[in-house]
């Protein structure tokens, strides 16, 4: 399929010669919804109003079969100073974890890149102590949660002082329902979604 590019890119990526370096970018959102940018770059770059931290990183382009297999990417970050590491360790080695390589023009950031991002899915993961390493696929759409969230009438689904919850107080533990929510003075956060339970008694 065509790229259908911006004619300013066109002409850009046609040039022998150019004083404006093409560069790679990755969005990186974890399962718990962290997200992290980072650019290929020798300096960090505002694009869509995300500011990409430079920082090193590898990427393997799958190589074209006419067997039928599905492609996989290999995609090695920098671990040295560790950033990384932690968090696929506590998230089952970041499996399901969401990742967009985009291609993009550092003289033109305000351009259309659709036709140059690729979404993967992390399906294994593993560190050392140069390198985190990524293996990519295509997302899964059967792997998907379908809604994206349960509704629950009277269990908050949010983990307790999380960013979602946002309690601060001197209580070590929540029981997660609308009573303790209050009794914490933190109702007005509370996740779970108590006008299910009229409506599911005025179906009864």
């Amino acid at each position: 399929m065509p790229l259908n590019l911006p004619a300013v890119l066109i002409l850009e990526k046609n040039k022998i010669a150019t004083a404006n370096p093409w560069i790679v970018t990755l969005d990186i959102t974890l399962v718990n919804g962290e997200k992290f940018y980072f650019v290929h770059n020798t300096e960090d770059i505002v694009f869509q109003g995300r500011t990409y931290t430079a920082f090193p990183f590898q990427i393997e382009i799958p190589k074209t079969s006419s067997k039928g297999e599905l492609p996989s990417w290999t995609l090695r970050i920098s671990n040295v100073t560790r950033i990384l590491q932690a968090y696929i360790e506590a998230q089952e080695g970041g499996v399901g974890a969401e990742i967009i390589i985009r291609f993009i023009n550092a003289g033109y950031l305000a351009e259309n890149y659709a036709d140059l991002e690729t979404f993967l899915e992390v399906m294994s993961a593993k560190a050392d102590a140069q390198w985190v390493t990524f293996m990519l696929g295509m997302p899964n759409p059967m792997n998907k949660r379908f809604p994206k969230h349960r509704f629950i009438a009277d269990h908050c689904p949010w983990d307790f002082k999380s960013r979602e919850c946002a309690y601060n107080g001197v209580a070590a533990t929540c029981k997660r329902t609308l009573d303790d929510c209050r009794i914490l003075g933190n109702s007005r956060r509370f996740g779970g979604k108590p006008g299910m339970s009229n409506y599911a008694a005025g179906m009864g």
